[in-house]
């Protein structure tokens, strides 16, 4: 158990971190843009797409990064005033909800990605550029935010089950 999760933290630790720099291309491009448009009155027509698949490259394959280290949203104003085990038992709980919505999420994306990658599907503009790898690498994100919520269930679920063990009860 500790091993799968030491390997899918890793993984989504690499991920993230390696993802990071995709704001940079994000920043110097839009810069670009926005000078070549308003200074010389010359906008390009493939900056826009490419902006979207790196912001949504880093936002689905970010996600597994973001729940390793707790950043997504939480409502815990009841459940700050739990035990850790108390705490543990509550996501357990609530688990259900997470591994339903996020692998119906993966199944959609993946037969989209597999349907886009057939079809050799392109953007609809202009440039028209290739969207099939974009939606291949949010299958792989959705993939990686799953295995991540399998990690820290089998860590909650050891929590859980740790009575005596001197975990806070």
């Amino acid at each position: 158990m500790n091993f799968f999760c030491d390997i899918v933290d890793t993984i989504n630790e690499w991920t993230g971190k390696i993802l990071s720099v995709v704001i940079i291309p994000m920043i110097v491009l839009t810069t670009i843009e926005v000078i070549l448009r308003y200074a010389f009155d010359s906008p390009t027509i493939w900056v826009w797409d490419v902006n979207i698949q790196l912001l949504g490259l880093l936002t689905v394959m970010g996600a597994g990064y973001t729940l390793l280290h707790r950043g997504h949203v939480t409502v815990d104003v009841l459940t700050s005033l739990f035990s850790e085990r108390m705490k543990a038992a509550m996501d357990l709980i609530t688990a259900g909800l997470f591994f339903f919505s996020i692998g119906i999420l993966f199944w959609r994306c993946g037969l989209e990605s597999w349907s886009s990658l057939l079809q050799k599907e392109a953007y609809t503009s202009i440039w028209s550029p290739p969207v099939y790898p974009l939606k291949i690498a949010m299958s792989l994100g959705f993939l990686m935010l799953l295995l991540q919520g399998v990690a820290d269930f089998l860590r909650k679920l050891k929590i859980v089950l740790s009575i005596g063990s001197g975990v806070n009860s």
